[in-house]
């Protein structure tokens, strides 16, 4: 990529530090920029730090953001954002400048509870403007990655995968952010967004009093409800050892996967209230699911270990993650290939090969129902691969 450091100039009033780049310089670096394997180019914006800024805004040829030739990342002192080049693909096609803020949130606007909760850790902010007007932002076909310094507590550090981000929204309302993890290695917190607006570093541990049920799964299930990947049956029970549904499957794997995508439709049994539309919704536009025919899905039947490893091996080909192609010999070793359905025999055999699927005591147990203990350290494997 090219980098391009940008002078910033600081309002004392608002603590809004500013740095603007200008067509041609920007055309400039488009040009010098080296393509990578896929023919991405990449654009690194280093803002220079101020001590007192509370904000930071850049501000570009609103065309570097709807035309999609290149990924821009901007570094300032309060974090990075990394932004796709169709970023404004869906609005302001006619704009001439936008401005990316991200700044230190206003914590006296959250309630008494949500600052308890949150403590001491940072609030950001993120904002749009279009040619100087605030605009607001959501796009699903354009997710953009935040990226915020953050030093754990020493007990935030004996568990490390609790860390994760909440969406704050304009009611107050707190919504998990299943693609946030802590980087022990750049010691930042990372997620990705479709929408601006508030976003909170917080460290939860979700429990449920039944987890001594299956206490092979227990750490797993913790951290994907802590990050909103899976679901209790109640607030207090997850229930580990009863079967899992298609439709709770699907969501946690969705969620894991951080996919997105702008929705049409959704199958006709996928009720518009339920928790899990918008994933089943962007399964089957993303084509992970094609559900059981005539566009159904069977939301509420219970989920085969067959039908669980298809479904996965599908998502992680389509966003190229799998290395390996696996074949009937990867399945040899096992005692019951024979139960395996001709149309599952192709996926089970590549996870195999990736070691994502082991079995148990010689067995890949392929009709068997999975349980929601079985399919939280399943996920909870696809979930560290991303």
């Amino acid at each position: 990529g090219t980098v391009l450091s940008v002078p910033t100039q600081l309002d004392s009033s608002t603590g809004i530090a500013t740095g603007q780049i200008d067509e041609t310089t920007l055309k400039q670096a488009l040009d010098q920029a080296t393509p990578d394997e896929q023919g991405n180019k990449t654009i690194e914006i280093q803002m220079t730090q101020i001590k007192d800024a509370k904000t930071y805004e850049t501000v570009l040829p609103a065309n570097a953001l709807t035309q999609g030739q290149a990924t821009i990342k901007i570094n300032t002192g309060i974090g990075t954002i990394t932004i796709p080049g169709n970023m404004l693909s869906e609005q302001a096609p006619e704009a001439k400048t936008a401005s990316i803020s991200i700044g230190l949130a206003d914590k006296t606007e959250l309630s008494q509870e949500l600052k308890q909760k949150i403590g001491d850790r940072p609030v950001i902010q993120l904002r749009l403007k279009i040619d100087g007007k605030p605009s607001t932002w959501s796009n699903e076909n354009a997710p953009v990655t935040i990226s915020i310094p953050y030093t754990p507590t020493e007990e935030e550090l004996k568990d490390p995968e609790h860390i994760t981000v909440w969406y704050i929204d304009s009611q107050g309302n707190i919504i998990e952010i299943p693609t946030a993890r802590y980087n022990p290695e750049t010691s930042t917190v990372t997620f990705s967004t479709t929408h601006f607006s508030k976003y909170a570093i917080v460290y939860v541990k979700t429990n449920f009093e039944d987890l001594d049920q299956a206490p092979w799964a227990k750490k797993q299930i913790q951290v994907l409800a802590s990050k909103g990947i899976l679901k209790g049956r109640t607030q207090t029970k997850y229930e580990p050892q009863t079967a899992i549904t298609r439709a709770e499957y699907l969501f946690s794997l969705v969620r894991a996967l951080g996919v997105t995508a702008s929705l049409e439709d959704n199958f006709k049994d996928i009720p518009k209230d339920a928790y899990y539309y918008k994933e089943i919704g962007i399964a089957k536009k993303l084509g992970i699911t094609k559900g059981i025919g005539n566009n159904q899905f069977a939301p509420d039947a219970n989920i085969t270990r067959q039908d669980m490893m298809v479904l996965t091996e599908r998502a992680l080909n389509m966003l190229n993650i799998l290395k390996t192609q696996g074949s009937a010999s990867d399945l040899a070793k096992y005692k019951d290939t024979h139960l395996i359905s001709e149309y599952a025999a192709a996926s089970i055999a590549t996870l195999v090969k990736e070691g994502l699927i082991v079995g148990s005591e010689g067995k890949l147990n392929p009709l068997n129902n999975t349980t929601r203990a079985e399919a939280a350290v399943f996920i909870y494997r696809i979930y560290n691969l991303i």
